[in-house]
């Protein structure tokens, strides 16, 4: 019954005109994107976002515009969440779309060259681990930068205590503050990256393999 009911909404989205089919997906990327962060992050505390998975799957599906959508309405209803639910208001919170775009836009570059990731597993491995590793680079940098700000201007919020103990440890080590917050996001943005982007291009992989089997 399940697997009917699944199989025929699937055939809905599917027969959909193009551009319906598209705004459908981003919906559902992200609501995903949200069950994902409330289950990992804020369920289980692993201290990762965990936000991009389901955008990295638009980006291969869907393209560039499609995913800058995704990234940008996540952030925006994000930082709407903090001021109704926390009562915070914080500028900064919208500051890091910033750190979304670029991870779109550095995904979105490879991922068009979809023939070539069809070469081999090891090449397909080889363009994630390059994907991963410049996202990775440019968001530890935007998000450091925004983070120095932050800690000038504002307190940062619980939501980035992580990232808070290690700048406040490299502070200790009289690094200085822009530094500090620079290297803090080395460990958390490059391990999620690495996990956004293996996972969503494989169930990038896993819907267009569904969908060629139908």
């Amino acid at each position: 019954m399940n697997s009917s009911t699944n199989s025929n909404l699937w055939d809905i989205i599917y027969n959909m005109p193009r551009i319906l089919r598209t705004v459908v997906i981003c919906i559902i990327a992200e609501i995903l994107n949200f069950i994902t962060t409330e289950i990992f992050y804020h369920g289980l505390s692993i201290p990762l976002f965990f936000d991009t998975i389901f955008t990295v799957v638009v980006v291969f599906y869907c393209g560039l515009v499609p995913a800058l959508c995704v990234s940008i309405v996540y952030n925006l209803i994000n930082s709407l969440l903090w001021i109704c639910h926390e009562g915070v208001s914080d500028p900064f919170i919208f500051f890091y779309t910033i750190c979304g775009i670029l991870i779109v836009i550095t995904t979105w570059y490879f991922a068009r060259q979809k023939s070539e990731f069809r070469i081999s597993a090891s090449v397909t491995i080889l363009y994630l681990l390059l994907i991963t590793m410049i996202s990775s680079f440019c968001s530890i940098v935007s998000s450091g930068f925004i983070d120095y700000f932050h800690y000038i201007y504002f307190d940062v919020p619980d939501m980035m205590n992580p990232i808070k103990t290690f700048t406040e440890s490299f502070v200790h080590h009289r690094f200085s503050l822009l530094s500090s917050c620079i290297l803090a996001q080395i460990p958390i943005s490059f391990a999620d990256r690495l996990i956004a982007t293996f996972c969503g291009y494989g169930i990038y992989r896993f819907c267009e393999r569904f969908i060629e089997r139908r």
